[in-house]
């Protein structure tokens, strides 16, 4: 066990506890939360940003942004109050323990992916390398947290391929992908 070892435990331990309070149900909600927050931004926050035209005399960049950040918000906040309901009916139907033990799996699984994604990083650098050779061999967790990412992100970029099954474009209007000449 190295210095490595140590810190990814460290972090992974930190993780499990800090969500092993809150629960499975609520961290769900949160990460649901997250990626729904993110698309219906991108997507429904003209309409907020046409109230918000309204109401405040903003350039356009900065109504855009507040428009994108309160429709954010606004379905985190969602999200947040679901996952304490949902956290109550586990708790009332005598799952709390269970909630609480894969909420905080669920964590240490997140942060390990979160981990692997800095590594995938760093290791792509050719002038920055932080860990060596020997440091990433000696490592007894190094190994399986860095293989998280580069397994799980194909994988998920596939099953978005495989929902546009209409062959029509996934990208939102107006968005840099959209208006960015095609690279050949």
């Amino acid at each position: 066990m190295n210095t490595i070892d140590i810190v990814i435990g460290i972090i992974l331990i930190i993780a499990f506890f800090v969500r092993f309070s809150k629960g499975l149900l609520r961290s769900l909600a949160s990460l649901i939360g997250i990626v729904v927050g993110v698309y219906c931004a991108m997507f429904f926050s003209g309409y907020v940003g046409e109230y918000l035209i309204r109401w405040f005399d903003w350039s356009t960049d900065t109504n855009t942004i507040m428009a994108f950040v309160i429709t954010f918000l606004l379905i985190m906040i969602l999200f947040s109050i679901l996952g304490r309901l949902l956290t109550k009916v586990a708790d009332f139907a005598m799952l709390g323990i269970f909630n609480k033990l894969f909420g905080g799996v669920f964590n240490v699984l997140k942060f390990a992916f979160l981990i692997s994604v800095v590594f995938m990083f760093v290791n792509a650098s050719e002038n920055y390398k932080i860990l060596t050779e020997e440091q990433r061999d000696s490592s007894i967790l190094y190994g399986p947290v860095a293989s998280i990412a580069p397994t799980v992100l194909p994988t998920i970029m596939k099953e978005v391929d495989n929902l546009n099954i209409d062959g029509t474009e996934i990208t939102p209007e107006g968005s840099p992908a959209e208006t960015e000449p095609p690279t050949e």
